[in-house]
């Protein structure tokens, strides 16, 4: 399957700044596993980056938010069996997952499940939304904690492809992602 994430012929990323992120976070989640064709069920789909950026417009999570989620998305790749398959909008619930667990990790005044199934515009209800959540807490093992040096590490890992003016301060306490500023 592929999500059509905008890229050059070399497979950079063409896209600058927030959307290199978004474009990055596209191509992370599409890449978890290998998914089933479009079919007449979820012919009402966007393409993936379009629903990334729309997502992520209307909910108007943090950076840091977006890195945590990735975190987790490769967290994910690692625990599944090579063989693992999934369905075409797989990757679609997977960001959904990611930026709602991240949420909630990161703040008190997180992202709600049924904020997340109202910005999707009918796609996924309430319901959907709370068995994605569970589904991948359970693939994660629960293993939610995610500290500084593994942000930093990450970001600088994966820094050509997120092109972002984003420094991480090291404050020495327990509130050490700085750096939340939304898109």
């Amino acid at each position: 399957m592929s999500c059509s994430v905008i890229r050059n012929g070399n497979g950079d990323n063409v896209l600058g700044g927030k959307d290199a992120l978004m474009s990055f976070t596209a191509g992370s989640c599409d890449s978890v596993l290998q998914c089933s064709q479009r079919s007449l069920k979820n012919a009402s789909l966007p393409n993936l980056l379009h629903f990334i950026k729309d997502i992520t417009n209307k909910s108007r999570i943090s950076k840091m938010t977006m890195i945590v989620g990735l975190i987790y998305v490769h967290r994910l790749k690692k625990t599944l069996p090579p063989q693992a398959r999934g369905d075409f909008d797989t990757p679609y619930k997977i960001f959904l997952s990611t930026i709602l667990v991240a949420s909630k990790y990161l703040s008190d005044h997180s992202l709600q499940n049924k904020t997340i199934a109202d910005i999707t515009d009918g796609l996924y209800t309430v319901k959907d939304v709370n068995t994605m959540e569970r589904s991948f807490l359970g693939l994660l093992k629960y293993d939610l904690w995610v500290d500084y040096d593994e942000v930093k590490n990450f970001e600088a890992e994966h820094r050509a492809d997120l092109e972002l003016d984003f420094h991480f301060e090291d404050n020495n306490d327990d509130n050490i992602f700085s750096g939340n500023e939304e898109f």
